[in-house]
């Protein structure tokens, strides 16, 4: 029975710090049951990891007031609004982005962030505008990929950068998604094809429908309103100068590069002229472990550092005391902060000691030389504006 299932996924993760907004709402947790086939321990071990993620990672905090970077606007997309079973309908103009700058202006977490920060901000606008009338939970996105390079899609950050999205995106929105349309595709489309087919399951790779320029407007029109849609992507709407693409309703120009100065490199000798920063060496084959005390619940921990020359694992750890069993929460993992400064936030939920784990362990070459800075904030100072 379904509803038990519901319930006794509630019930079972009831410890943990879910928005009220989902916690009351039974077709939330039958995503999670559903995604794992409704096997309840699975389904629980999935979310269980899902908001290991989103704490770790400062999602949880993300909301109507959150502020994407500056370099985010040049990700082209905007929401269309609904197909006609009450979908949501967001465009994303991947080609005329500048993927490569966008790869080096943003961390993967300002990336997915900035993901997370809209797909929430449709599900309220979703809510209040279908108020009354018929409504879907799942989105509907039309990739168009006109203007893609090549060049683009092999760079190194941008491969990166898509596959922790694509990852992310399918172990922290379970059947969220209805479809994706695929449209302008360039000839090299089947490579990025065959390279998506080893990154996501069946059940991602089914709801995507590549269309073929003859195909675009039957298949698309056939249960969206084609004056909502661009001429581009088999619409009739164009912008007040005729534009097809309708280029107006993106942050920024199309087919612009994002700004030299908003590369995440020219931040580099930052943290290495701020007096409050500290250095440290983490010799070959150790770690470093830097411990702060957490009296308040609810503080917030930031961390800036970088390295120089070379790579390493970063990770966070709590014990609520001394004696306590240490509790992984951010799993040492290796990041390129010798390209750029490495930032991020954690939420504690409760006080207590907690490491930042600068793990060296992997190398037996080369020592490493961080430059880092660490600040507790209590929940009386904490702004996320």
């Amino acid at each position: 029975d379904e509803k038990e299932l519901i319930n006794k996924l509630r019930e079972k993760v009831s410890d943990l710090d879910v928005r009220p907004e989902f916690n009351d709402d039974d077709a939330y947790y039958r995503k999670w049951l559903k995604a794992r086939s409704f096997n309840l321990e699975k389904a629980e071990e999935m979310f269980r990891k899902h908001i290991k993620f989103v704490r770790a990672n400062g999602l949880d905090k993300i909301d109507e007031n959150f502020k994407p970077k500056e370099a985010a606007k040049y990700f082209h997309t905007a929401k269309l609004g609904y197909d006609n079973e009450g979908s949501v309908l967001r465009i994303l103009h991947i080609g005329a982005a500048d993927l490569r700058g966008l790869a080096q202006s943003l961390t993967k977490v300002d990336a997915f962030s900035y993901a997370t920060f809209l797909i929430l901000s449709d599900i309220r606008e979703q809510k209040r505008d279908r108020e009354g009338k018929s409504l879907c939970d799942k989105q509907v996105y039309i990739f168009d990929l006109k203007g893609l390079s090549w060049s683009a899609i092999i760079h190194r950050a941008v491969a990166q950068h898509a596959y922790t999205l694509l990852k992310s995106y399918e172990a922290n929105h379970p059947e969220n998604l209805k479809t994706v349309y695929v449209v302008n595709a360039p000839s090299f489309f089947n490579f990025i094809w065959s390279w998506c087919k080893t990154v996501l399951p069946e059940s991602i790779l089914s709801k995507v429908e590549i269309l073929s320029p003859e195909d675009v407007k039957p298949v698309i029109t056939k249960n969206i309103d084609p004056a909502i849609l661009p001429v581009s992507v088999g619409g009739t709407k164009t912008d007040e100068d005729g534009n097809l693409e309708c280029a107006s309703m993106y942050q920024m120009p199309l087919y612009v590069p994002v700004p030299e100065n908003l590369m995440l490199y020219q931040k580099l000798g930052v943290l290495e002229n701020d007096p409050a920063a500290k250095r440290t060496v983490v010799e070959c084959g150790c770690a470093c472990r830097i411990r702060l005390v957490v009296k308040e619940p609810n503080s917030l921990i930031q961390w800036d550092f970088q390295t120089i020359g070379y790579d390493i694992r970063f990770g966070l750890c709590f014990r609520e005391n001394e004696t306590a069993e240490i509790t992984e929460i951010i799993t040492p993992h290796r990041v390129d902060c010798h390209m750029y400064p490495e930032s991020g936030t954690f939420s504690c939920i409760n006080a207590g000691f907690y490491e930042l784990v600068f793990d060296n362990t992997y190398s037996w070459m080369t020592k490493k030389e961080i430059i880092y800075k660490v600040k507790v904030v209590p929940p009386s100072e904490i702004s996320y504006n």
